[in-house]
């Protein structure tokens, strides 16, 4: 399937604009005062939850050397590192976020795109904001937001148009372009220099799914790249340089290269009236998104029926494609925190033993722990015939107990979702669980009280300290 509606009738003679043009004007030219309050006011609450999970990313046993090296590349302090404060050139900063923000796989995810959209477009936006900032020209908390929610919009039309299974890492290759209109908004170009920039895009193409295969540290790096990739194009765009005009819909340009199957249209035919942030879902667990429904019906099953992990003889999974991919790998005895977080048996097993699964339950001592790999190793994954390669949901557990009953769980909409949200104490709780021991709680209060006055800030970089 290609549809690419890559065509649509324009406002004068009949003429028409590409894709490439539409998506564009929308991101540029879209007033601040056509998106709705309550547009504003989901943006507010998931730049505080990717903020939130940008500073716990801070824990990876990554970190450290990838500073190092990003120090390498070059010298400057216009943005700094969410959590500690160090001060780097905004590219380079952009990078260590994003990476920091995926770090855990707990930052938040477009289902319908399967893209961590706000990871790099708040990475770089916050870069370029502060240094704009740095350069005597701070932007504005509104400029900030509708850069922000506009660039998330692009990303996720985008991310939303695939019809096929994933052949590079989504969250990274789209989410680049949430990075790049941000930006590209907060520098002010106009349509030919956005067009040049996106372009330039093509050849940074940041994500290959054999990272996820593997569950291997590279996908947050990725997500680096992604952030990394929007701040360059830009700079590059300024500059005069210019890549391809038909980067979205030519012959060997962005949907034709990673999702063949695909369809632009509904996406463009919603621009303005479908705003893609108030379709983004809350991660209320540290793994990845694909686990989630699973712990959610264990969840259920346990309170319903007071069961715990003693009670377990078997655990049977019904799972979408999407799910079998990312997610359905065995348990092995050599476990990392990145593999375990993309492991259902293993996030399974933590919820039966602990009763949810949160930041503590990847450590050295649980990864290594014999209790959690017996009871992994009694979870069996199978498919559940759905032809939708890209779905999250349906998802059904079915537990056999030791005495031969067998309880089951259907779980339609993920915890999280927009359908089934989390509670505003849910949502501070996990801001407050991501800030524990890097930032004081005077600090953390004082920072959800910036962001929800953000619109009225005149300097959205100032408000927005995360250290």
């Amino acid at each position: 399937m290609v549809l690419d509606g890559t065509q649509r009738t324009g406002s004068m003679g009949g003429m028409t604009d590409s894709a490439e043009t539409i998506l564009l004007r929308h991101v540029l030219q879209t007033p601040e005062a056509a998106i709705p309050e309550a547009v504003r006011d989901a943006a507010l609450i998931f730049l505080l939850d990717g903020l939130a999970v940008g500073v716990a990313g801070m824990a990876h046993t990554a970190r450290a050397g990838l500073l190092a090296a990003a120090r390498g590349w070059g010298a400057g302090e216009e943005a700094r590192l969410w959590g500690d404060g160090a001060k780097l050139p905004a590219s380079q900063a952009a990078f260590m976020n994003a990476f920091q923000a995926h770090a855990l796989e707990f930052d938040a995810i477009h289902e319908a795109a399967v893209v961590h959209a706000m990871t790099p477009t708040i990475s770089a936006a916050l870069a370029e904001a502060e240094r704009q900032t740095h350069q005597g020209r701070p932007v504005s908390g509104a400029r900030f937001m509708a850069a922000v929610i506009l660039g998330l919009d692009l990303a996720c039309t985008i991310g939303a148009a695939a019809r096929g299974p994933m052949r590079f890492f989504r969250p990274a290759t789209a989410g680049m372009f949430g990075a790049y209109g941000a930006v590209a908004r907060l520098r002010g170009f106009d349509l030919a220099t956005a067009s040049a920039g996106a372009g330039l895009l093509l050849g940074q193409l940041p994500g290959t799914m054999q990272a996820h295969s593997e569950g291997s540290m590279a996908l947050p790096v990725q997500m680096g790249f992604a952030a990394m990739a929007g701040l360059r194009a830009a700079d590059l765009a300024a500059a005069g340089a210019a890549g391809p005009a038909q980067w979205l819909t030519g012959p060997f340009g962005f949907l034709k290269l990673t999702e063949p199957e695909h369809d632009l249209a509904p996406g463009l035919a919603a621009l303005g009236s479908t705003w893609q942030v108030t379709r983004l879902a809350h991660k209320p667990f540290p793994s990845g998104r694909l686990t989630h429904p699973a712990i959610d019906g264990v969840q259920r099953l346990m309170a319903a029926h007071g069961i715990g992990a003693d009670d377990v003889a078997a655990v049977r999974l019904y799972l979408p494609p999407l799910a079998m991919r990312l997610v359905g790998r065995p348990i092995k005895p050599d476990l990392t925190g990145n593999y375990a977080r993309l492991c259902l048996p293993y996030v399974v097993a933590r919820t039966l033993l602990a009763g949810s699964v949160g930041l503590g339950d990847f450590s050295d001592a649980l990864l290594r722990d014999p209790a959690t790999h017996a009871l992994a190793a009694r979870v069996a994954l199978l498919g559940d015939g759905n032809t939708d390669e890209n779905a999250v949901v349906p998802q059904r557990v079915e537990i056999t107990l030791r005495d031969g009953k067998i309880l089951d769980q259907r779980v339609e909409a993920a915890l999280g979702s927009p359908e089934n949200p989390l509670s505003r104490a849910a949502q501070i709780a996990k801001v407050r669980a991501c800030f524990a021991g890097i930032l004081p709680d005077g600090r953390t209060d004082a920072l959800m009280q910036a962001i929800d006055a953000l619109h009225e800030a005149p300097d959205a970089a100032a408000a927005l300290k995360l250290y």
